[in-house]
């Protein structure tokens, strides 16, 4: 019993040693979360450590003239570590009153005693992550690091910059939609075709995770160092591209048309010099017209029936297999026929038609009958010769152009596929059944021109790197040789004798005063709705000048006019015209040279002001002598005969800068990094500025430059 009544003790003992014990440990966690969490939290902070991704400088997209299209400007994020090791709180306590007002002074929005309270409750919060500035530009972060306290460097003060990119189109609107946009998802246009060489090569480093998520730097050592992307110099000629999305916008507006798509290509190489592309976004009111921006490459995108401009594939066809030659007669009657009940005309039906055609003119004044009953003759006992023969043109494929969005073109392939029917021969002869965007049309057209080679269209020229040229993009030839020379020479004839302005052709007026020849083809498609087709057309204009030398193919498509008028010499005509005198009027190459040009003296080329260390560059690559090495960053030159003179430009902090006299990029860096929203009217070198030179940023300011 003794022995019993022991063991029971020593066990209630046991018992509530380990009870103790127990209670013991849960109070010491809750002192470790609650009395120590700040100490073993820093402590933990120093061991929770990752790589990091940082990412490069992407590359800027510039026009074929040195036009910048898409440009990345820094920004800044600037924070506070109040618990760096090697802050000296001394000095911080002695200089943070001179600290605040640098801050409020460079950045302008806050106070000096709203930032002495920030830095303050930073410190007595024990922050890790304590934010300052957001968006702060990389001419105000180069002033806040020379600031009191903050030039002791990132660990004995504290200040971190994390550097981001913003994205700028300094032209706006202007060829917005094939430049793309970038973003980390669903890029489009260049942007998204050209991302991985405009993307750079992403670099790494050891970072510690801090209060609230955020990661900083080690130290400023990289694992991998980040490689700034490539520069792509692309073959869009802003000049042109001006000029046509202008002459486009006010067709469009004229006509309160849905949308349009202008696309100017050189024939030899396939680059493209102007693409634009209009869609209305605000419908016309009784006191405004219609509104139109960039929001969708039509160009590449919309494959739509293309209509009468694809009666040069079929009547090349039929040429080509030889059952058609350029001067069989077709009794095209008074217009009408009908195909299998389905009634098909001319638009001169009600005038009592055209009667018997050659093949050649029933193209000229583009006879729906004359082509039909062409094709119906050369291909009724062999329907899959006429598809094979389209197969052979290319028309059934993309032009494989390096931009994101090109829909497929759809061309029967077999005969009884798909909706094949009885109509099918003669529909898709006139343009329908078929589809195509307005690129792979003017593709066809570009062969012709280029004497049957067929190219594949292009819109970047190359690649740079700091003014080195990377790589080339060479012109590629998708098809040497379309059709025989005998079908090629036919098809140029039939193109010149619709514009020939001494001809009885569909847009033999709309060049009548044009100092060159022109050879094309217009369009007027009728438009399928949900109930067929109701009425609605689209107009197009396709074709190449000069006609006997051919240096530019272009197409105009302008879809769903509201004005009554729908036909494609009346619509799309006048503005592949506009473009054609254009380019005509301001290329040197078409016209002879002055002998008083040839014989003038050389002298030394003039320059834009801008950034001295590029202008030293140059000079020096070229050899040509100039004076003013060594002094500001920013330089005004002037140009004399036996050397240039490089003047220093101030650029005062807080001030507008003077950007007049540099060209658009420098300009651009210069107001965008003075925190100023940019707008720009033409191209060339800065003539005004809406804002004097030296005045006062204001807190949100923007600024119109006029470039000539």
């Amino acid at each position: 019993m003794k022995n019993q009544k022991e063991f029971s003790n020593r066990t209630w003992l046991s018992f509530g040693l380990f009870i103790i014990f127990g209670l013991t440990i849960f109070g010491r966690i809750l002192w470790i979360q609650n009395a120590e969490h700040e100490q073993w939290n820093s402590v933990g902070e120093r061991f929770e450590s990752s790589v990091q991704s940082i990412a490069p400088a992407r590359g800027q997209i510039y026009a074929v003239n040195g036009s910048v299209l898409a440009t990345s400007v820094p920004v800044f994020e600037v924070r506070w570590d109040s618990r760096s090791e090697a802050i000296e709180w001394d000095t911080f306590d002695r200089e943070l009153d001179q600290l605040c007002s640098g801050l409020s002074e460079v950045l302008g929005d806050k106070s000096p005693a709203e930032y002495n309270e920030i830095l303050r409750n930073g410190r007595n919060m024990g922050r890790r992550n304590t934010l300052v500035a957001r968006r702060v530009s990389y001419i105000k972060q180069k002033q806040l690091v020379k600031l009191p306290f903050i030039r002791r460097g990132r660990f004995k003060s504290g200040f971190t910059f994390e550097r981001s990119e913003q994205r700028r189109k300094p032209f706006g609107d202007l060829a917005s939609r094939t430049i793309g946009i970038n973003r980390d998802e669903n890029r489009v246009g260049l942007e998204a075709s050209w991302n991985e060489e405009l993307a750079g090569v992403t670099g790494r480093q050891l970072q510690r995770r801090v209060a609230g998520g955020q990661w900083m730097p080690v130290s400023d050592d990289y694992i991998v160092s980040p490689v700034a992307g490539f520069d792509v110099i692309s073959s869009i000629d802003m000049h042109l591209q001006d000029v046509a999305s202008n002459a486009l916008h006010r067709q469009l507006q004229t006509h309160d048309a849905a949308w349009g798509t202008i696309v100017l290509m050189e024939v030899e190489t396939g680059k493209i010099r102007a693409m634009a592309n209009l869609t209305r976004t605000q419908e016309r009111t009784e006191q405004t017209p219609p509104v139109y921006e960039e929001s969708f490459n039509h160009a590449i995108g919309t494959a739509v029936e293309p209509g009468s401009t694809f009666k040069l594939a079929s009547l090349l066809t039929a040429m080509e297999s030889g059952h058609i030659k350029p001067n069989d007669e077709i009794d095209t009657g008074n217009g009408v026929v009908f195909f299998y009940g389905k009634r098909m005309s001319d638009s001169n039906a009600d005038e009592g038609g055209h009667g018997i055609l050659t093949t050649e003119e029933i193209f000229e004044v583009s006879s729906n009958v004359g082509t039909a009953l062409t094709i119906k003759k050369a291909f009724k006992e062999n329907p899959q010769a006429f598809l094979d023969g389209l197969h052979q043109l290319g028309v059934h494929e993309p032009t494989g152009i390096r931009l994101a969005g090109e829909s497929p073109p759809q061309v029967y392939s077999e005969v009884g596929s798909g909706r094949w029917s009885g109509l099918s021969l003669t529909q898709i002869s006139i343009g329908y059944e078929v589809t195509q965007t307005p690129l792979q049309t003017l593709s066809l057209y570009n062969a012709i021109a280029n004497g049957g080679k067929l190219m594949r269209p292009q819109l970047v020229e190359r690649l740079e790197s700091n003014g080195t040229v990377i790589r080339s993009i060479e012109p590629e030839v998708v098809r040497p040789r379309i059709c025989s020379s005998e079908t090629l020479e036919a098809c140029k004839r039939m193109l010149i004798r619709v514009a020939n302005p001494q001809g009885q052709g569909t847009a033999q007026y709309i060049f009548a005063k044009s100092p060159f020849t022109v050879a094309g083809k217009t369009g007027t498609a009728r438009i399928a709705g949900p109930n067929g087709y109701d009425g609605r057309y689209r107009a197009s204009f396709v074709g190449y000048f000069p006609a006997e030398a051919p240096r530019y193919s272009c197409i105009v498509v302008i879809a769903d006019t509201r004005s009554g008028i729908y036909y494609g010499s009346s619509i799309a005509g006048p503005v592949f015209r506009e473009m054609a005198n254009k380019v005509y009027a301001t290329d040197p190459t078409f016209h002879e040279r002055s002998q008083g040009l040839l014989t003038e003296e050389h002298r030394l080329p003039g320059a834009k002001d801008g950034a001295r260390e590029e202008l030293v560059t140059l000079y020096g690559a070229f050899g040509l002598p100039y004076d003013g090495d060594n002094i500001s960053d920013w330089v005004t030159v002037t140009t004399g005969d036996s050397a240039a003179v490089l003047s220093p430009r101030t650029i005062q902090p807080s001030k507008v800068p003077d950007v007049r006299g540099m060209g658009l990029r420098d300009a651009l860096y210069l107001l965008e990094n003075a925190g100023l929203r940019v707008q720009t009217k033409g191209s060339g070198t800065v003539r005004r500025q809406s804002l004097a030179p030296g005045s006062a940023i204001k807190r949100v300011s923007s600024i119109i430059i006029e470039l000539s």
